[in-house]
């Protein structure tokens, strides 16, 4: 009989649309307890306090990037339980502890996790943590690279997702390395955008994860994500061969991004990039050419190729009958009601119209600038770039 992990691996890799699995029988040793119990191992057993974020739940003029949260490095997980554990009326602040890999959380925080339950027993502890209270959120994004495996395990949150062909306002400011942002603010959404937002309806996929259910997020789906409570998720992305591609591209965008932080004020770097991405600037252009070249190479390796893997090897036939013989209940998300979609928004924009009002923050470059940038680094811009260079490429190896 086939395994229940093939087949889920099988429906992973060939799902066009988000999958849920609902209340997976996941029984991974570190989370047998409470939240609370995990996080005071965590605070046992760290070698520091955690770093964690803090952002107003009134700043709501554009999406609330990283770059504009404030860095806490002396509260502990037990104190982030007490202060932020339930949103009160007075609450000022969300909090999170968030996209932190397994090696900056001790080793009894982990234990027992494993991907293999899935189908893809090769993870090597390459999985990562999100960890916030409620109202903490990730600004809308596609990822650039992989399927994406969601595991709730405590608390709840909203994903409001959409295809790859729904036309948002994609930006690379601030640049993340494998993150394409989107300028729409699903947060606290205006007033005046609600019409164009509207017209994504037809696209629009939503759903709430509980304890113990499972999202499979496909290759460059867009994602808005946000805890309705203190939540604690994890994922893992699964490597596939269409990334090598796809490396290429990255690193196109990287020296774009670069080249216009060089030698700029830290206002300016700290705008342009990710909070991650600041310590991440290549020192020379040949140390970033030294990079394009070995991703050139792996793009050609078999060796590399077959740690990767592959998708769409089931026809839609094929996939419908294995959704039907599985052991679970693994089912396809729908497009949400339009009337649903609508109500979200317009809750949404109520926070809008909450904020506090402050002195917007002038940005340390112009409009004009920052409309190029992103420009420059538009997926079908850097997609022609990188068939030219191929061709110029073959051409000379001809």
């Amino acid at each position: 009989m086939e395994a229940l992990s093939t087949q889920l691996r099988d429906l992973i890799l060939n799902t066009r649309v988000p999958l849920i699995i609902d209340q997976f029988p996941i029984d991974w040793e570190c989370f047998r307890g409470s939240l609370h119990d995990w996080c005071e191992r965590f605070d046992k057993e760290a070698a520091g306090p955690p770093a964690f974020e803090l952002m107003s739940l009134t700043d709501c003029s554009t999406p609330q990037w990283e770059r504009k949260r404030m860095r806490v490095n002396d509260m502990s997980m037990q104190q982030f339980l007490r202060d932020y554990g339930y949103l009160e009326d007075d609450q000022t602040h969300w909090a999170a502890y968030q996209y932190k890999r397994a090696h900056e959380v001790p080793a009894s925080c982990l234990k027992g996790i494993d991907f293999s339950c899935f189908g893809f027993p090769e993870h090597q502890n390459d999985f990562t943590f999100w960890l916030g209270s409620e109202q903490a959120n990730t600004p809308c994004h596609y990822d650039t690279f992989g399927v994406n495996i969601v595991v709730q395990v405590y608390g709840s949150k909203s994903w409001l997702l959409f295809p790859p062909e729904t036309p948002l306002q994609s930006t690379r400011v601030p640049y993340e390395e494998s993150s394409v942002y989107c300028l729409d603010n699903f947060y606290a959404p205006a007033q005046d955008k609600l019409p164009r937002l509207l017209e994504y309806s037809d696209q629009a996929y939503q759903c709430t994860l509980q304890p113990g259910d499972v999202l499979i997020v496909p290759r460059h789906w867009w994602h808005y994500v946000e805890a309705t409570a203190t939540s604690l998720s994890l994922n893992y992305w699964v490597p596939l061969k269409d990334d090598m591609d796809l490396a290429l591209d990255e690193f196109l965008v990287k020296h774009i991004v670069e080249s216009f932080v060089k030698g700029e004020s830290e206002q300016t770097k700290q705008y342009l990039l990710n909070p991650n991405q600041l310590e991440d600037v290549s020192s020379t252009p040949s140390e970033l050419f030294a990079q394009f070249q070995q991703a050139v190479q792996n793009a050609e390796s078999e060796e590399h190729k077959r740690k990767l893997w592959e998708t769409d090897y089931l026809t839609q036939s094929k996939f419908r009958e294995l959704l039907a013989r599985v052991r679970l209940t693994v089912r396809p998300l729908e497009v949400m009601p339009k009337e649903e979609y609508k109500l979200l928004l317009e809750s949404n924009s109520k926070r809008l119209q909450a904020e506090t009002r402050t002195a917007a923050a002038s940005s340390p470059i112009s409009s004009t600038l920052e409309l190029l940038i992103s420009s420059m680094c538009a997926p079908r811009t850097i997609a022609g770039m990188k068939r030219e260079f191929f061709r110029r490429l073959r051409q000379g190896e001809a």
